[in-house]
């Protein structure tokens, strides 16, 4: 699709994700929230049901021809060029917690690579965009363009799963040590962590388990287009597929390519 086609939905698709965000707080600011266990023993509520319900109607009104893989949606297993991938409510352990730090992740994905993706984080107020080489945050203080930039030569900034932390991450960690004077570590919940390297805030994120490709698709897009990379640990870009329930490899996103991340992970693996 050509960037101009792109710059033509942007809108459509951030208003989507607000009428989603909007429905999601509504549920998030009343007494009670529902929470089952789906099959996989990971938490739902209502509100992931609602901002499925939101987004796949909005999703259809851009472009009826495009299909929709959701990770509250039907199963699906195909060979499409071109589909939306998007997880109405990530971060569903955060927003149960009710510490802010969950999102609403839209992408559209053409030949298996993410070429837009928008993050919301409704109660945090923050939205990040990104395709082709644009990538902006919109908050309270308007819109920024953002980029990724290393914070430091002698320091490492470390964002980290707030829920998910393991054994390996604190390995990986500990590796980090031994090439740099110091080790900031930035616990973050849901795809929010793509987007601290997205805009700089963070130099890496590894996630050294499992995820699933709804998880982290946006946030690879808006990673991309501020100048960062998202990859398996062998250098390979993240891609994806109109599959459900497709799980991604072991990966890293770095705000800077040309770092030799990959030393560090050919003593991890």
């Amino acid at each position: 699709m050509k960037v101009s086609g792109l710059q033509e939905i942007t809108q459509s698709v951030i208003e989507a994700v607000d009428n989603a965000s909007n429905g999601i707080m509504k549920i998030y600011n009343s007494n009670v929230v529902h929470v089952k266990d789906k099959n996989d023993g990971s938490p739902v509520t209502e509100a992931d049901k609602e901002s499925h319900r939101i987004l796949v109607s909005a999703l259809e009104f851009i472009d009826k021809n495009i299909p929709i893989l959701s990770e509250e949606g039907d199963e699906q297993k195909d060979n499409i060029d071109l589909f939306w991938l998007i997880d109405p409510l990530d971060g569903t352990k955060e927003f149960i917690n009710r510490n802010g730090e969950f999102t609403v992740n839209v992408a559209l994905i053409e030949n298996g690579n993410p070429i837009l993706g928008v993050v919301s984080a409704p109660a945090l107020k923050e939205k990040y965009v990104g395709y082709s080489d644009h990538a902006y945050k919109l908050s309270s203080k308007g819109r920024v363009d953002i980029s990724t930039r290393r914070q430091s030569l002698n320091a490492c900034c470390i964002t980290l799963s707030k829920s998910h932390k393991s054994e390996t991450d604190q390995v990986f960690i500990d590796i980090c040590k031994e090439k740099f004077d110091s080790i900031v570590e930035i616990p973050t919940g849901s795809s929010l962590k793509l987007c601290r390297v997205a805009e700089g805030m963070a130099d890496i994120y590894t996630r050294l388990g499992p995820t699933y490709q709804w998880d982290i698709a946006a946030g690879q897009a808006i990673v991309q287009a501020a100048g960062g990379v998202v990859c398996d640990l062998k250098g390979s870009n993240l891609r994806y597929e109109f599959v459900s329930e497709t799980k991604n490899p072991m990966f890293f996103c770095a705000g800077d390519p040309t770092f030799k991340w990959l030393d560090v992970f050919d003593r991890l693996v």
